[in-house]
């Protein structure tokens, strides 16, 4: 049979994108507002809340065709539903191309330089990370249903799938095992550096430098692909972050000269949970005893197969990861003593709480703020195309290591 070719692979995947862009419209909808996305699956106008009919619905055509309205109530529907479609369709184009395209065997039976399951965890991660960056610059948080089971994947299939940590140490020699290994870094790793940053900024500026939701969007790419992907987005996170933080801060100023007083600014505001409601609470103090000694005894694994293995397998320097990852650990439980002083003398930083005209009260934060979600996201759909180039590029900057890359990446 002759080979079936890469276009075909590459629109079947746009339609296929644009089908997940649409279910990635409802969640960034419903999940902020709690509504289901199973027990009501039908599709609906947020403005007359009528149901769609199906060829209403279809990606991408029926907006352009309904002229941006609503059937129903003939209300503007936000360009935003077109762009989110549009974005994944044309991602999920990109990464059809490039492994079925730029890797496709050079010749019949052989296998293909990129993983198949890399390939998949691509689409996942798009899909998510679309969905995370226009919920966080809509409500400022980051929902744990895009975060936290896509890390409890990551962990259970890293034994299964080794190949989506081409990156990871060889601590023993046992590829299933070290990709494992890899991916409790991931998370350890991917979370903690980001909760220590916000940790130390809260006890020494007294103001939330980081939020939960970025850590646990770090912690699901460290899941997935391994530590150093992880540190990779924060890195390049933090680089594209700092690009919007200061067009904020030009626009900020150029709009206080232009309206003085008369401009607002947006601010994180977060609606406080109702009295009474246990479950709406931050989660309990303990829990940061508890995850500082999991960190521990990971770690302390790690150093001790270091230890009897008399090194890496040849790798003689002092592991890097183990030790962050033990510092960590002894910041999580030093943590626990410290809020609590903190909280029982008024000095843990809160926002002002005011009350809102239909009675409930909001958290709203002072000073200069911007989300940091999108570009955490954008960093991750960077990282996921092209790892293994950024490694090779740190490796040989830091270490003058050479640049092999292990497959053939879009635009390279």
């Amino acid at each position: 049979m002759p080979p079936v070719p890469t276009w075909f692979f590459v629109i079947s995947a746009a339609l296929f994108g644009g089908i997940i862009g649409s279910f990635v419209n409802a969640a960034i909808y419903r999940l902020p507002r709690d509504i289901s996305m199973l027990t009501r699956s039908r599709s609906f106008c947020p403005r007359c809340e009528a149901q769609i009919a199906w060829y209403d619905n279809i990606p991408l055509l029926s907006y352009i065709g309904l002229y941006g309205k609503c059937r129903a109530c003939k209300q503007p529907i936000p360009f935003r539903y077109f762009m989110v479609e549009a974005l994944v369709s044309a991602l999920y184009a990109l990464a059809a191309w490039q492994y079925f395209g730029l890797n496709a065997p050079t010749a019949p039976g052989l296998p293909n330089p990129m993983p198949f399951a890399l390939f998949l965890v691509t689409l996942l991660i798009v899909a998510d990370m679309i969905c995370i960056a226009f919920v966080d610059l809509e409500t400022w948080t980051i929902p744990i249903q895009t975060t936290w089971p896509w890390i409890l994947v990551g962990v259970l299939i890293a034994p299964l799938a080794p190949d989506l940590h081409h990156s990871m140490t060889p601590w023993t020699g046992t590829p299933w095992l070290d990709a494992l290994f890899d991916s409790l870094q991931g998370v350890i790793l991917g979370a903690g550096v980001l909760w220590l940053i916000g940790f130390v900024c809260i006890v020494f500026l007294g103001k939330e430098g980081m939020g939960g939701g970025d850590a646990h969007l770090v912690a699901t790419i460290g899941a997935l692909l391994g530590w150093k992907p992880a540190l990779l987005v924060w890195l390049v996170g933090v680089f594209l972050g700092s690009f919007l933080g200061v067009g904020q801060l030009f626009w900020d100023r150029y709009q206080q000269r232009r309206l003085s007083n008369a401009w607002k600014p947006r601010r994180p505001t977060f609606e406080m949970p109702e009295e009474g409601d246990e479950d709406a609470g931050p989660p309990p103090d303990w829990i940061l005893l508890a995850m500082g000694a999991f960190v521990l005894v990971v770690e302390g694994i790690m150093l001790a197969i270091y230890s009897q293995r008399g090194g890496m397998l040849g790798y003689e320097p002092t592991p890097i990861s183990p030790v962050l990852g033990a510092v960590i650990g002894c910041n999580l439980l030093v943590a626990y003593p410290v809020k609590k002083r903190m909280m029982a003398s008024g000095a843990w930083p809160t926002g002002e709480i005011r009350e809102r005209a239909d009675g409930k009260k909001e958290e709203v934060l002072e000073g200069n703020y911007i989300p940091f979600g999108p570009s955490l996201a954008l960093a991750a759909v960077l990282v996921v195309f092209y790892h293994p180039l950024l490694l090779d590029v740190f490796g040989w900057w830091f270490l003058r290591t050479p640049v092999v890359l292990p497959w053939v990446l879009p635009f390279v």
